[in-house]
Formats: C-alpha cells, structure tokens, sequence
C-alpha cells in the first residue's frame, strides 16, 4: 500500500492500522502462554515443543510485520527477500509446525505401537527429540538469512544475484536441502512401520477399537 503514490495522510493511516494489528496478535499469543502456564504441564513431549516453536515462530515473524509498519521501510523494503522471510515465519512455518505437532501427537493413535522405529511415536523419545531440533534449526537456517538478504536490498523472483550476497543464499540452500532431508526421513521411518502394521493383521482391529 506504500509504494503505489499514496498521499501523506492516507500512508499515516494504513502505517497505523499495520501497526495496531499487532494488539489482538499480542493478545492471541498471551492467551496461548497463559492457557500453558496454568495448565501445570509436567510433561515435555516434541509435539508440545512444537506448539512453543509455533508461538515463538509467530511471535518473530509479527516483529518483522511491525517493521512494515514504517512507510519509508516498506517503501525501502518492498518486493524483497524481507517480505519472503516475514511471511513464511507467520504463515508457512506456522502451518508446518502445527501439522508436525498433530502428525506426532495422532501417530500413535494412527499407527500404533508397530511403527515405534526409533520410538518416534511416544513423543518423549530423545531420537525424536534430536529430529525435531534439527527440523527447528533448518527451517530457521532457510528464513532468518532473508532478512539479511532483504535489508541488503535483494529482489525476489530474479534469476540471479550479486556476488557479495552468495555465501548467504548458500547458508539458505544448506536449510532447504537439510529441511527436505529430515522430512524425508520422518516419512521413511513412517512408511516402515506401516508396512510392519500388515505383518500383524490382528492389529488392524486394536487400531479400529482405539479410533
């Protein structure tokens, strides 16, 4: 909305709207954390670390959009990698990690205790504990270089970049490849343990009765 010739007023006004929606996101995310806090949970299962990432997520990426907010930053950061980092941190990852969190915290119920390669469906296993670090820190080695990329003033959509920006783009290739590995590797654990559920027949019918 800054960039297409608004008059003075009108950017006064939508600068103050982008910046006031951060008041009912801050009140969704307090109320988030207080529903934790007073819910005395003990436990410290991935699929609640996944919904603390969420809110973290969230929280950082609703930082960004208030710097939106600004006209002259928006005008100076318009169609850059910034805009790419700020939305997947709200939107994308948000999404990503709330499917993960239900994928984990169903899986028992889906597949039962066959599929327990690495106890990856117990959701207190170190070996999934290690997983879900390692997904954390590649999905953020992807997103928080695009705000560097962004502030230098790199467009998105274009074939090619400036030498001087190429070891960062490189540090966000490494995230993506490692976020598809370890995705990939979720999944092949899952698909093993599926096979391993028709080698039990029986266990179609304990799966029917949890359901």
């Amino acid at each position: 909305m800054m960039t297409v010739g608004l008059e003075v007023d009108t950017r006064a006004y939508f600068s103050a709207m982008t910046i006031m929606i951060a008041i009912p996101t801050g009140t969704k995310i307090f109320n988030w954390l207080g529903t934790y806090m007073a819910s005395h949970t003990t436990t410290r299962t991935v699929d609640l670390w996944a919904a603390l990432s969420f809110i973290l997520l969230f929280t950082l990426g609703g930082t960004t959009g208030v710097v939106m907010g600004n006209a002259g930053m928006d005008i100076a950061l318009h169609d850059t990698y910034y805009i790419v980092a700020h939305f997947h941190f709200v939107l994308s990852l948000g999404a990503v990690l709330a499917t993960i969190c239900g994928f984990i915290f169903y899986s028992r119920d889906m597949f039962g205790d066959t599929v327990n390669l690495f106890h990856v469906n117990t959701g207190a296993s170190p070996y999934l504990s290690i997983w879900f670090v390692v997904f954390l820190g590649s999905i953020l080695l992807i997103f928080i270089p695009m705000h560097i990329l962004g502030f230098n003033v790199m467009p998105r959509r274009i074939p090619d970049y400036p030498d001087y920006l190429c070891y960062i783009n490189t540090w966000c290739s490494i995230g993506s490849i490692s976020t598809i590995v370890i995705i990939l590797t979720m999944l092949c654990i899952k698909y093993s343990g599926i096979q391993r559920i028709f080698e039990k027949p029986t266990f179609v019918y304990k799966l029917y009765e949890i359901s």
